[in-house]
């Protein structure tokens, strides 16, 4: 988690905030979430996560996650989508 890259998120709000991301900056730009692939809640490193395998229209693969305690979004760089 420590060199994880804190991103802004626009999520989708429903049943809990933050439920899933539908787009997220990266640098300059904004990718949109074409579909999530995986979705999990689990503990890392003490904090409780929900991280997301997301498929950008980009054809890019990234993963995120949400920290409940901190309310803050993470980026992890994925391999690209064949």
């Amino acid at each position: 988690m420590n060199n994880d890259i804190p991103i802004k998120v626009r999520a989708y709000s429903g049943y809990r905030a933050e439920e899933r991301p539908m787009s997220f900056c990266l640098g300059d730009r904004e990718l949109k979430v074409k579909e999530v692939i995986y979705t999990t809640h689990e503990e890392r490193g003490g904090k409780s996560i929900r991280s997301f395998r997301v498929l950008t229209e980009e054809k890019e693969v990234y993963n995120l996650y949400y920290a409940d305690e901190e309310d803050q979004w993470y980026l992890e760089p994925a391999r690209r989508h064949e």
